[in-house]
């Protein structure tokens, strides 16, 4: 039988928002991106639920409320904590975003063909979205606590944007990483041009980036033991 992703919808909000840019990321003083990231929105879904049997992949990201952003002064510890400095970090303001996404099967583990059961999966990402997820979620950085809803595809299309009617591009922004299939290969970073319509910012794949970036061999283990849907439908 051929699989036909279904699509699921959430809200997400917070009171402050970090997508961190590259470029701040390394030292103290953080800056945002004004919208937030294919991965970035990846980590989140995962948070909702997730197993290495699927890939949770964002098809789209409608921004609802205007962009604005606040600079703070955070203290942070220096000279092994015997001191401390002030950095100046940038957030956006009162984010609220509606997220459509779906989950493919990951191709990479073919030695959990067993576990791919469609409707249970779908099953138990509709109870998670409706619990706000399994894990806490973030926008972008630990102290941006945000919250989680699952909306209806009528909610998602009803609700209109702050920037209903216009177009706006945002340059080549980070998109995701791509990791390898197996432990001690190439981890590369993705960049792509990313632009906005009606509020909407539709996601190319990551396939589709135009500009990759090796960063380092990546190693990893695989969990020993993997939990079985039938078990996860179970106890969820």
């Amino acid at each position: 039988m051929t699989f036909q992703p279904t699509a699921f919808y959430f809200k997400l909000e917070g009171d402050y928002a970090l997508w961190t840019t590259p470029e701040t990321k390394g030292g103290g003083e953080k800056f945002t991106y004004s919208v937030p990231t294919f991965q970035a929105l990846k980590g989140i879904a995962d948070s909702i639920y997730f197993k290495p049997t699927f890939i949770n992949v964002i098809d789209e990201v409608k921004v609802l409320n205007e962009i604005h952003t606040e600079t703070k002064g955070v203290r942070t510890l220096v000279k092994k904590g015997t001191a401390v400095d002030r950095n100046y970090v940038t957030y956006l303001t009162s984010p609220v975003y509606l997220v459509k996404f779906h989950f493919e099967w990951n191709e990479d583990r073919k030695d959990l063909i067993y576990d791919r059961n469609q409707k249970k999966h779908e099953a138990i990402m509709e109870r998670a979205l409706k619990k706000g997820g399994r894990r806490d979620i973030f926008l972008g950085t630990r102290e941006c606590l945000a919250y989680a809803d699952i909306i209806s595809k009528e909610e998602y299309e009803k609700e209109d944007s702050y920037y209903k009617g216009q177009s706006l591009s945002f340059g080549i922004m980070f998109h995701s990483f791509r990791y390898p299939s197996s432990s001690g290969k190439e981890l590369y970073s993705l960049f792509t041009s990313v632009s906005m319509h009606d509020g909407i910012i539709e996601f190319k794949s990551p396939h589709e980036c135009e500009i990759e970036n090796k960063l380092s061999d990546y190693t990893f283990k695989f969990p020993k033991q993997i939990k079985s849907v039938d078990d996860e439908w179970k106890n969820n």
